[in-house]
């Protein structure tokens, strides 16, 4: 509706307060310029009076006086005045009346007004209706309207002899149509502001309207919406628009600095690592990253109901919401590890969310284990043959041996442990080189049928030693091979000897190889008292060691298999390992025909 706009309100308001202030000024006017008309007929009926009172003063003839009262008869009459002449008797007797003047009780009239002073001397000067009647109480019906009425009397010396009255009635001075033509005009003018009330309120609200429609498109994201801004009128809408426009210039580039910010901080989220999570206060889930969303998805997974914020970072969460301060911790799920950075934002000096930051640390924690256990390892592998090797030589230097068969076999011992523990700091060397990557290959083209055979027959011997079959299933020619042929030959000699130490008297310990498309595959198989399955995954470790229950024979160091799985990853090959407990172990050594030089 029209009303309810800001034209339709504007113009309303006008054309009411210009009405009201026309109808004021309309029964303000009127009532003034009758009193002024009333007032100027009056002086004019005075002035008229007057002459004809000194007129019929001054001496002359009856006859002269006849003729100058019918003139001014006949002139009155013109202008719609009323002249009546009267006698100088009390009773009212009309001497010479206008033409159109009806006949009408003189004597009520004098007797009910004042008008009968005229014969006391007095001039009289009415305006008001002339009531007659018994006490007045009906108008005549020449008077029903209000009349204007002057009387002046006739002096002949000191005697009056008369007195001359003139009137006018209401209809006669036309005050209707003097209203009429007020009110008229008054209508005019209201019609007249009405358009221009309205063409006014339009330009007015015009700008306005521009700015609402500009300020809607903003709201839906038009952030680049201006108004025009008429430059030649200087005029408070043009400032507001010109005010306007530099507001939306400066949304427009506060929105987009803060898009970019948004879109920065997306790209940083997106892009790292570590998880990202933020929830409110009440510990709802707002922000995260995918490595954190994947996180969140994994952990609910796992639990029968999905709660707002999962169980592992209830804990923490609640501490920084009670504390307000930062909290560190670490938490295990699914058998990984995660150092949990939990931070509370503030919002006016209070705690309206947190922000945690997930990071893996498994692998960490892993190597600071391994790094704990290696120190532990070395201690203890080198104080074995140490301790040996210091309470054998006491026992030479106090002369416990006293026979050369005894000193033969303290010897012996102080010989085989002091090559142990040399063998231990050799492979502890190779081993470091190896996992700082300094692991060096020498290829060259090998007969990988003769290196094999190499291997067994320098094992044999062992073998029978232990009374373990040592037996071999080589094709009788492979394709020549880019390998290093000593680094190979140390993978399958770590190998065998593995598998001899670990197996019983009477068992079987056999090479066999596979001639592959792009390489060759390597099987080392025992019957050997076999690895537990639970430690299978560590088996590639520095110093994994199985149960020495298990381990016939001298012990070794822990690290061959640590070293056979750089070098075989060295030549680009894998290797995998299959056991059963009490049944056997084979591991199973795939190398590529042709070996980089470098690794």
């Amino acid at each position: 509706m029209i009303l309810r706009s800001v034209v339709g309100k504007l113009w309303l308001t006008i054309i009411v307060l210009v009405t009201l202030i026309l109808v004021m000024l309309s029964l303000f006017l009127s009532q003034q310029i009758m009193d002024a008309y009333y007032q100027a007929e009056l002086n004019n009926l005075e002035q008229l009076a007057q002459h004809v009172q000194q007129s019929l003063e001054e001496p002359g003839t009856d006859s002269e006086r006849a003729e100058y009262l019918r003139s001014l008869l006949k002139v009155a009459d013109l202008w719609d005045t009323y002249a009546i002449i009267l006698g100088p008797d009390r009773s009212a007797q009309q001497l010479e009346v206008s033409p159109d003047v009806p006949e009408f009780p003189w004597q009520d009239i004098l007797e009910q007004t004042e008008i009968d002073r005229v014969f006391q001397g007095e001039k009289q000067v009415l305006r008001s209706r002339v009531m007659v009647g018994k006490d007045g109480e009906s108008t005549f019906p020449l008077f029903k309207d209000e009349i204007m009425m002057v009387a002046y009397p006739i002096h002949d010396g000191d005697q009056i002899t008369g007195a001359v009255v003139l009137y006018r009635t209401q209809e006669q001075l036309n005050e209707n149509e003097i209203k009429k033509l007020i009110f008229f005009s008054a209508l005019i003018g209201i019609v007249l502001t009405t358009i221009f009330a309205f063409f006014l309120s339009t330009r007015i609200t015009q700008p306005l309207i521009q700015m609402k429609k500009a300020a809607e498109k903003m709201a839906e994201g038009q952030f680049s919406t201006r108004v025009p801004v008429r430059s030649h009128e200087r005029d408070e809408l043009s400032d507001l628009g010109a005010t306007f426009n530099r507001m939306a210039a400066q949304l427009e580039e506060s929105i987009h600095a803060l898009s970019q910010e948004k879109e920065q901080l997306a790209s940083i989220l997106h892009s790292m690592a570590d998880g990202v999570i933020t929830m409110n206060a009440q510990g709802q889930v707002i922000v995260t990253n995918p490595p954190s969303a994947e996180l969140l998805k994994h952990w609910r997974r796992d639990e029968e109901e999905a709660p707002a914020l999962p169980s592992p970072l209830r804990k923490i969460f609640r501490l920084v919401v009670e504390s307000e301060q930062e909290q560190f911790g670490d938490i295990t799920v699914n058998g990984r590890t995660w150092a949990v950075v939990m931070a509370p934002l503030y919002a006016h000096e209070q705690v309206r969310g947190v922000v945690a930051v997930l990071r893996d640390v498994t692998e960490e924690r892993r190597t600071d284990k391994l790094r704990k256990d290696f120190v532990a390892n070395v201690s203890h592998e080198l104080r074995t043959p140490l301790s040996m090797l210091q309470g054998y030589s006491e026992a030479l230097l106090d002369g416990i041996a006293q026979t050369p068969e005894e000193q033969a076999e303290i010897a012996k011992v102080i010989n085989d442990e002091s090559q142990r523990m040399g063998r231990l700091v050799r492979e502890l060397l190779d081993l470091a080189r190896m996992e700082a990557g300094h692991i060096r290959l020498e290829t060259a083209k090998v007969d990988a049928t003769a290196l094999i055979r190499r291997v067994l027959r320098k094992f044999q011997a062992i073998a029978k030693e232990q009374k373990v079959t040592l037996i071999g299933d080589i094709p009788t020619s492979l394709p020549t091979v880019e390998w290093d042929e000593d680094k190979v030959e140390q993978v399958l000699t770590n190998l065998v000897d593995n598998a001899i130490r670990h197996t019983p008297a009477g068992g079987r310990v056999s090479i066999e190889v596979t001639e592959l498309e792009n390489g060759v595959r390597l099987n080392v198989h025992d019957t050997g008292s076999g690895i537990p399955e639970k430690d299978l995954p560590f088996i590639f470790e520095r110093f994994y060691k199985a149960d020495k229950a298990r381990t016939r024979g001298q012990a070794g160091t822990g690290l061959g298999l640590a070293i056979v799985k750089h070098i075989v990853e060295a030549h680009q090959g894998s290797v995998e390992v299959n056991s059963k407990l009490n049944e056997g172990t084979t591991f199973k050594v795939y190398l590529p025909w042709h070996a980089q030089g470098d690794a």
